[in-house]
């Protein structure tokens, strides 16, 4: 059995948030650590987490970033942890079998091979209840319903999808993720970074579609605008990320002609008008990125 930590990253979680800690407290996987590292909320999150147990660490919200701060959670484990889990404050839990099938994937050595295991794994993201369809279009996209071992074999057929994971809800051994240098101290896309890091070390990255968490959020142009400006910096930035594994192109590619086909079948042609709308506020964002 392996010693796990759970670590949330949280401001202003809201309060939907004490829900979360409470479907963790049911889940049947024994949790050795539980950290959240809050960035100074004004709305009593840091009460909420330490009222359910849990170590809570305050950092100013200036000093925040989405790789950097999951990196000093990572310094601040427990030296016999063996795997850390990342969710973000916003997911819910209400299988409590979840987190048992998502580190489940550790136990997986391909070909008996000790240096090609797996690495790092994440779980399938489906839809608040009550989502509109255009947010549930790109989780059914991302997040099928067959898991997969994804390793650098497979970056012909995937091309940049080869180091998708999320880290709404994701998991990483931990030797691993230091060997590599750990998180970079990067505001977007650290999950990708640490994923295309850990392949070309001849990791694996497991996607686990039998472990769900609820994740989405429904579209807002201001919010699309600067996420797709900054993952478009971040492209520009690391280089190597599509010379290893592709472009984020053709991706698209496929997700939009898949949006189109569903969105349509249930809202028609005003349906995919709003969809083409958000795209090209996307596209736009990316290339100025």
């Amino acid at each position: 059995m392996y010693k796990v930590a759970i670590v949330i990253l949280t401001c202003n979680a809201g309060r939907e948030f004490a829900n979360l800690l409470a479907e963790i407290a049911r889940q049947s996987l024994p949790i050795d650590y539980k950290l959240v590292i809050d960035s100074t909320s004004a709305d009593g999150t840091a009460d909420v987490a330490g009222n359910h147990g849990w170590q809570v660490r305050i950092i100013p919200q200036a000093e925040f970033s989405h790789g950097g701060t999951r990196q000093m959670a990572v310094e601040l484990l427990p030296d016999d942890i063996e795997i850390v889990v990342f969710l973000t404050q916003d997911v819910r839990l209400p299988d409590r079998y979840s987190l048992e099938k998502l580190v489940g994937a550790f136990a997986d050595n391909q070909d008996n091979d000790q240096e090609a295991h797996v690495a790092a794994a994440y779980g399938r993201q489906v839809p608040h209840e009550g989502a509109s369809i255009y947010d549930a279009v790109d989780r059914e996209f991302n997040y099928p319903a067959v898991s997969r071992i994804k390793s650098m074999a497979d970056s012909r057929e995937l091309g940049i999808k080869t180091a998708f994971l999320s880290d709404s809800f994701a998991a990483y051994r931990v030797q691993d993720l230091l060997k590599i240098g750990g998180f970079p101290k990067i505001n977007i896309c650290e999950d990708m970074y640490v994923a295309g890091r850990l392949l070309l070390a001849g990791k694996r990255i497991a996607y686990v579609a039998e472990a769900t968490a609820r994740h989405s959020h429904e579209p807002k142009l201001k919010d699309m605008w600067c996420r797709y400006r900054e993952m478009g910096r971040f492209q520009k930035e690391n280089p190597w990320i599509g010379e290893s594994f592709g472009r984020a192109s053709g991706e698209g590619r496929k997700l939009v002609r898949y949006q189109v086909g569903r969105i349509y079948k249930e809202k028609g042609i005003a349906g995919v008008l709003k969809l083409l709308a958000f795209d090209i506020v996307k596209f736009a964002a990316y290339k100025l990125g």
